[in-house]
């Protein structure tokens, strides 16, 4: 009794009574929709119906065999007693030497299952029409990201696009960022920043990719703080099995922040037919490119029939592309005087107001370094530099900066790269664990102006690192009941090294005519950040077929963190040791919170082809004893039909993007307040979507969407108690992004052709604006052609059509109000097998060496920010892939 009432009071505090109405319900929903209230009566019992099937045919009684099973596969069966029956159908036409009925049974089994292996007693005739099927039906894929289960591609309640391992390696994919470039429906702004590259899905333009959620394996990427993906080269590509994109909300199974989509990186399972003898092998790739690009990465497996050790790492290293030699913005060589020109100049009532309260005049009567336009009234209407005076302010600034050293290092443009990855992953049956560590230490310069920020060796440097280790239990107990058990621990930090580097001179205006007049020598400053978090995250699914018609699935998610707010600073290195504070803050700098989600996904089937899906999640949230954004349910609702070569859905789905801790409490110089009571952004979206597979070489797809977003994030300028102003973050408003977006693919003889494109329209509502930066419409081409048996070529295409930005537009204080479309073509040859074991891989990214520009991030206002970003010009590498066994 005494457990009962602490259980009672423990619950309460922690919910409220209002959300336990609202659990009490989802329960209740839930047990209503449970096997104990739906009993599908049926007279095929596959029980039954498949051991008599096994006695017919061995019997040779095939007549009788295929008159009592073929009528109830599709009205009895669940989809494991499908395959069941299927593998009978297929050994009895093989016996009646119907090859054709037997490769389409084949092909049925594919649909429900694509990685289905033969048994190893079946005859070799099945198993060659197995593969040969399979390789013939590369695009019906099997995935987990959408229900959390496998699941065929073309049937899943959502949108999704999936790029298998034969994709990456024919394309020649070197980063996880490459990939997104060739997906339909992706804005995209790589700054080689803070933040490599910014993505935007569906039109949805954010000060980070915090609107995304990132996978590796089911395990979260996405920062505790700022729930950014932190996505740049570390991740080691010949580890990933396949990339599964989820288009739309998708909080119903993931909660908080699977806002505008997910991603999903599957890692190979080394385990899978391992055999009985131990094994040791090596699969990798080296490469070597442009701008001193270099990079490793690999997996060493030991394995034997029951366990299977891996040793994954990545080193990437890069110098980058020279952005000085071209672009002034990120120059920073010595000072000329005629880029003065108009710099510390003041113009109109400005003038006379700076030339009375600063007593220049008065001072420096006679000064040569500037001269006073005046009315007729006397008043000044504008003080200018003489060539004098530029003179003297280049040379004031080189002393103290430009041709000066930042603490040691002479300051030029710096932006190298340095990035590694390693994992230990060690797979048993049903369990599998891992560990890994990674660390991105990256240039922020080109996010910056050179008005803004300094560059040097080691100086405005952002420095990442990610440590997890999580365990995945999957346990089958029947074909119709399965569990999954995830268990992840994460520490996430900006390490001690991160800085920026900055000035004050005369250059970027931190300094004023009356300063130069008094010869003041400007001086430079680094500051060091560093931010921890970690989060212990348990996740139960359970997956139960009910009956042949009926599936539901569902689970139990609790995350307890330790999140740091704002940044810990100081002017030396180290700040976790030597760093401080800008205000006091209430209870400290770190937050405890604690989530609880509990979801479900019921799947019915009244009849074979029609399948109907509902899901509900609920999640709550506190932080310490008195924050939080409370309860917040979420919705999914699907219909699909499948109808021979057609699938039709219809979708309605919400989600919540909470509230990062950095947009709650974390400031900036030019983001001085914060804003703790921030409530979690909100989307409607509705889909419709088409999929036509004409035959198995030819298929294309269609989907068309509206998704309404309110309690929109943005920053904002707010003045402060003495007068000035600077920016926080604050609920906008609401948004409406409507768009289109398909792909289409065909294959004949030894040619492989693909493409997608997306029509995007984004609207802020508040101001009737467009949103900056999103392309009205894009699409990607690419090609392979099989060559010889081992030689291919593949050539890809991404146009981007013109981007408005700035002026008249939602989103950004860019200077540039438009930019230009853009076609890029990129190649890669690869020869197979030179040595066993052992291919070549030539890339070439931009062809044509094509001069494009991508947006600038954030308020790109190209003073603080750049307002744009030149993309990497003609890339060449060429790499050596390995696959030693």
């Amino acid at each position: 009794m005494s457990f009962t009432l602490n259980y009672k009071r423990y619950i309460t505090d922690w919910f409220g009574k209002g959300e336990l109405l609202c659990i009490s319900t989802f329960f209740a929903l839930a047990f209503m929709l449970s096997p104990a209230a739906v009993r599908a009566q049926n007279s095929c019992d596959q029980s039954i119906l498949l051991p008599e099937a096994e006695k017919r045919y061995a019997t040779g009684n095939f007549d009788e065999l295929l008159a009592a099973l073929i009528p109830c596969i599709d009205n009895g069966f669940n989809e494991n007693g499908k395959v069941q029956a299927y593998k009978i159908l297929v050994n009895t036409y093989l016996a009646l030497d119907s090859v054709s009925k037997a490769t389409d049974v084949i092909n049925k089994i594919l649909i429900i299952n694509p990685q289905f292996e033969p048994d190893f007693s079946a005859s070799d005739q099945f198993k060659t029409l197995v593969q040969d099927m399979k390789d013939l039906q590369e695009k019906i894929l099997e995935i987990t990201s959408v229900s959390k289960k496998a699941e065929n591609l073309l049937q899943v309640p959502a949108t999704v696009m999936v790029l298998t391992e034969k994709d990456i390696v024919q394309r020649g994919y070197q980063s996880l960022e490459q990939m997104l470039h060739d997906l339909p429906g992706f804005d995209i702004a790589k700054g080689n920043g803070p933040g490599y590259s910014y993505f935007y899905q569906r039109g949805y333009r954010a000060v980070s990719n915090d609107r995304i959620l990132l996978l590796i394996d089911g395990v979260e990427e996405n920062d505790l703080v700022s729930n950014n993906i932190p996505i740049s080269r570390q991740y080691p590509i010949a580890d990933v099995a396949r990339v599964e994109v989820i288009y739309g909300p998708a909080s119903t199974l993931y909660g908080a922040n699977a806002f505008s989509g997910v991603i999903n990186v599957i890692t190979k399972n080394y385990l899978k037919n391992t055999g009985t003898n131990k094994k040791l092998s090596f699969t990798g790739q080296t490469r070597g490119g442009t701008w001193n690009t270099r990079y490793l990465d690999g997996i060493l497996t030991g394995k034997t029939k029951d366990v299977a050790v891996s040793v994954i790492g990545r080193y990437f290293r890069s110098d980058e592309m020279d952005l000085s030699r071209n672009y002034d913005t990120w120059n920073y060589d010595p000072r000329t005087p005629d880029q003065y020109n108009g710099v510390l100049d003041i113009q109109g009532q400005a003038a006379n107001n700076y030339l009375i309260s600063s007593g220049l005049a008065t001072k420096f009567p006679n000064s040569n370094l500037y001269t006073v336009d005046r009315a007729a009234s006397g008043e000044a209407t504008a003080i200018r530099l003489t060539p004098e005076g530029r003179e003297k302010a280049a040379e004031l600034d080189n002393q103290g900066v430009f041709a000066s050293m930042v603490t040691g290092e002479p300051v030029q443009f710096d932006n190298q790269t340095s990035d590694f990855f390693v994992r230990v992953k060690v797979e048993f049956k049903e369990l599998t664990l891992s560990g890994y560590s990674w660390k991105t230490n990256e240039g922020a310069t080109p996010w910056y102006t050179n008005k803004s920020r300094l560059s040097a060796p080691d100086h405005s440097r952002w420095i990442t690192a990610n440590n997890a280790f999580s365990s995945i239990y999957n346990k089958t107990f029947s074909e119709r009941f399965q569990v999954l058990n995830i268990t992840s621990f994460k520490i996430h930090e900006i390490e001690g090294g991160t800085n920026l580097a900055s000035y004050a001179g005369y250059y970027n205006k931190s300094y004023s005519i009356l300063d130069l007049a008094n010869s003041r020598m400007p001086s430079t400053s680094t500051q060091y950040f560093y931010r921890y978090s970690n989060q212990l995250r348990n996740e139960l699914r359970y997956f139960l077929t009910a009956s042949p018609r009926f599936e539901i699935s569902g689970g139990v998610e609790i995350r307890a963190s330790y999140i740091q707010g704002d940044y810990i600073r100081s002017s030396l290195a180290y700040p976790d040791e030597t760093g401080y504070l800008g205000d006091s803050i209430l209870g400290g700098n770190n937050y405890r919170s604690y989530d609880l989600g509990l979801y479900s996904q019921a799947t019915y089937r009244p009849v074979s082809y029609l399948k109907l899906v509902g899901g509900l999640r609920l999640d709550n949230n506190r932080i310490r004893n008195l924050g939080g954004y409370g309860t917040v349910l979420n919705p999914r609702l699907a219909a699909i039909y499948i109808k021979g070569k057609y699938i039709f859905k219809a979708i309605y789905a919400t989600a919540f993007k909470d509230a990062s801790n950095l947009q709650k409490y974390g400031t900036a110089p030019d983001r001085q307040l914060n804003n703790p009571r921030l409530q979690p952004e909100r989307v409607q979206n509705v889909e419709v979507s088409a999929n036509v597979k004409v035959n198995k070489d030819l298929m294309f797809s269609a989907v068309a969407y509206r998704a309404a977003y309110s309690n929109v994030i943005g920053t904002a300028r707010v003045q402060l108690p003495d007068g000035s102003t600077t920016s926080q973050f604050q609920p906008l408003g609401r948004q409406l992004i409507y768009g289109v977006q398909g792909e289409g693919s065909y294959k004949i003889n030894n040619l492989s052709l693909w493409g997608n494109f997306t029509f995007t329209n984004p609207t802020d509502l508040e101001t009737n604006q467009r949103i900056s930066d999103i392309a009205d419409f894009q699409f990607n081409l690419g090609g392979n052609y099989q060559i010889t048996e081992k030689l291919g070529a593949n050539l890809t295409a991404n146009f981007v059509g013109a981007r408005k930005t700035g002026i008249g537009t939602f989103g950004s204080n860019n200077p540039i109000t438009r930019f230009d479309p853009s076609l890029i073509l990129n190649s890669t040859i690869t020869y197979q097998n030179i040595v066993r074991g052992i291919s070549l891989q030539l890339t070439v990214n931009n062809i044509a060496d094509t001069e494009y520009f991508f947006p600038g991030v954030r308020s790109a206002d190209g003073t603080t920010f750049a307002s744009r970003f030149p993309q990497e010009r003609r890339y060449v590498s060429v790499g050596v892939l390995f696959n030693l066994e």
